[in-house]
């Protein structure tokens, strides 16, 4: 008998919230711990804020290389293929083969591309708006890779 009437004043309030805030306010009404995932072990929570991401997959022929540019939020570089040259300016060269992966932070000025004598695939995570500058000089792109 207690449970009906302590539900209808729970939904009269969740109902009050929602005229008065807007529909933001379900989340503040009806709030509940996480549902876990059975793959997960632990307490495993999606981000829902700033998830957005944009996803691009390259291939790039011997030499070819990007502009200097920058990522709002940061930009993770998966070599799948073949030799990836890359530089966060004022850093070294970094030569990347298949498999591994480098990340340029938010908003730090950077170039990749391929190798001068063999080119690679690259897929490319980048978050938020990309910032493009001067292109990468031969001289920048010819200099000794850390390898």
């Amino acid at each position: 008998m207690f449970t009906r009437p302590r539900r209808l004043g729970r939904l009269r309030s969740a109902a009050v919230l929602l005229s008065i805030l807007g529909g933001s306010a379900v989340w503040i009404g009806f709030a509940q711990a996480p549902k876990q995932n059975p793959n997960f072990q632990g307490t495993v929570t999606p981000v829902k804020e700033n998830s957005d991401g944009n996803i691009a997959h390259f291939r790039f022929e011997p030499g070819s290389r990007t502009k200097w540019h920058s990522h709002e939020r940061g930009q993770i570089i998966l070599v799948e293929e073949g030799v990836c040259r890359s530089q966060v300016k004022g850093g070294p060269v970094l030569e990347l083969h298949a498999g591994e992966t480098t990340y340029a932070p938010a908003g730090v000025v950077h170039w990749h591309g391929a190798g001068p004598d063999q080119g690679c695939v690259q897929y490319n995570i980048s978050r938020g708006g990309i910032t493009w500058m001067e292109e990468v000089s031969d001289k920048e792109f010819a200099a000794p890779a850390k390898k």
